[in-house]
């Protein structure tokens, strides 16, 4: 990323993948790359097919088998990887989404007003939302089966059952988050407990004795694994063994034979199989937001994503007739000029987005007709 800074002197300092340019009308005011609680998804590994270049402004992630899926901070979703069974078919018009949730082949929604909405394989009827499941804050997916936790605590669950996966127990209550991988469930109580059902083939649901101060949960196809208060984690079925150093966690990830977890000094661990190279995690990737795992692959939230190669912004000019930079380009990475009026408000306008040939490029915005004017070119 490039800042340019317009106010007399003119001060360039070389960043990376965002470019800034600010039109100032008086001294004293510098371009923040800072995201908030959003960011850009990278992802490695052998599987992770068609990850949208630049994917950005995403707030939350979830990942499966073969798919992913992105919760835009608009409230919208979109969806990657393979589409065999439907469940990249974002339905037209989904918007007010607050939750979202991987299945093997299936994909959730929860929107703001409680209710969740389903699409892709229906084999077991897991796109088909019971009526009753309202009144949600939070969701899960597992290979066909849904689960939800509704806001008074309990649990509904709905589609395929084979296993007992879908038989929630009786009495279960106080529960503050759930979650469903493959053919089981798993939900957490407020104090700390975890509760299991489903298949038990590998030992998913033999909970760990005495396994207390749990604050999240997460698994693979035929394991478990429970991040506790203490930021130490415990594992249960036929889990990757887990680092001897592994301390500081903040957050887990789980794919079929890998895991991941982001730790105390804000890098992500990673170890089990690396066949196709799901825990070679890529050099750079700075602040990480979310982590994501699935059968081969893994995915990161982060802020500002991966670096790139630094482009300086040249000839930039404010005039009657609006303001214009220029700046090199790369083949094929797509470019465009993002504005707002005020520095506190956090969206920003774009124009029409521009394709690189390699060549010098100049972008215009010629409404800017205020005493101010904050400018960026991004770089996807």
């Amino acid at each position: 990323m490039n800042i340019l800074r317009i106010a007399g002197l003119m001060k360039a300092l070389s960043f990376h993948q965002l470019a800034c340019a600010l039109i100032l009308a008086a001294l004293g005011t510098f371009c923040s790359p800072a995201l908030g609680a959003v960011g850009t998804v990278v992802a490695w590994g052998g599987s992770h097919q068609n990850t949208p270049s630049g994917l950005s402004n995403i707030k939350a992630i979830s990942t499966a088998l073969d798919h992913s899926l992105g919760l835009r901070a608009d409230g919208t979703v979109v969806a990657w990887g393979y589409n065999f069974n439907g469940q990249c078919n974002v339905p037209a018009g989904l918007n007010s989404v607050v939750d979202i949730a991987a299945g093997a082949f299936f994909s959730l929604a929860l929107k703001s007003d409680g209710t969740v909405v389903a699409w892709g394989d229906d084999q077991f009827e897991q796109c088909q939302v019971p009526p009753g499941v309202t009144g949600i804050k939070a969701i899960s997916a597992g290979r066909g089966h849904g689960l939800a936790l509704k806001s008074n605590g309990t649990v509904v669950a709905w589609g395929d059952n084979t296993y007992g996966q879908g038989d929630v127990p009786s009495g279960l209550n106080s529960v503050v988050a759930v979650f469903a991988r493959w053919n089981y469930s798993l939900a957490l109580k407020s104090n700390g407990t975890v509760v299991a059902w489903g298949v038990n083939d590998a030992g998913q649901t033999d909970v760990p004795a005495g396994l207390s101060n749990v604050t999240a949960l997460t698994g693979g196809i035929d394991y478990c694994l429970a991040l506790k208060s203490d930021q130490t984690v415990v594992g249960w079925g036929n889990y990757p063994s887990l680092p001897a150093s592994l301390s500081g966690v903040s957050a887990l990830a789980a794919g079929d034979n890998h895991s991941l977890a982001l730790a105390g000094d804000g890098t992500i661990a990673a170890w089990g199989g690396d066949e196709t190279g799901q825990t070679d995690v890529p050099a750079g990737l700075g602040e990480v937001l979310a982590l994501g795992a699935a059968w081969n692959y893994s995915v990161a939230l982060v802020v500002g994503g991966l670096p790139g190669n630094p482009f300086p912004l040249t000839n930039p000019t404010f005039s009657s007739n609006g303001f214009s930079v220029s700046f090199p380009t790369q083949v094929g990475k797509i470019y465009r000029l993002e504005f707002k009026d005020s520095w506190a408000d956090p969206n920003w306008s774009a124009l029409s987005p521009v394709t690189g040939d390699g060549g010098t490029m100049t972008l215009a915005d010629t409404s800017a007709t205020g005493s101010q004017r904050f400018y960026r070119v991004r770089q996807d």
